[in-house]
């Protein structure tokens, strides 16, 4: 995710990538919690979205609302195959460099 904070306004926007293709880009209005991520995020763009893909592996940050008892009750699914991540390490993520470039655009 990319978030601004300070005096100047801004968007939270959430966005997945694969190999070829990408989720379209939600935006998040307000604070993401837990129920938001797996409501607007999880269950109306990633799913389909993984659905469409012949192979895919689910890969998040371990951000807070990512690891909640809830987030995780949610990926008990034989559907969906989760990649094992470290905890709050979104440095190494490729979707990192992909923020960094819209980032770049915007200012």
């Amino acid at each position: 995710m990319l978030c601004y904070t300070g005096p100047a306004t801004g968007i939270m926007v959430w966005g997945g990538i694969a190999y070829y293709s990408r989720t379209p880009l939600v935006r998040i209005a307000g604070t993401l919690n837990s129920q938001c991520y797996i409501s607007e995020m999880l269950e109306l763009v990633v799913l389909p979205y993984l659905q469409g893909l012949a192979t895919a592996i689910f890969q998040q940050d371990n951000a807070r609302p990512h690891v909640a008892l809830i987030f995780q009750r949610f990926f008990v699914n034989p559907q969906i195959e989760l990649l094992p991540w470290l905890a709050r390490s979104p440095d190494l993520s490729p979707i990192e460099n992909m923020w960094s470039m819209v980032a770049h655009r915007l200012i």
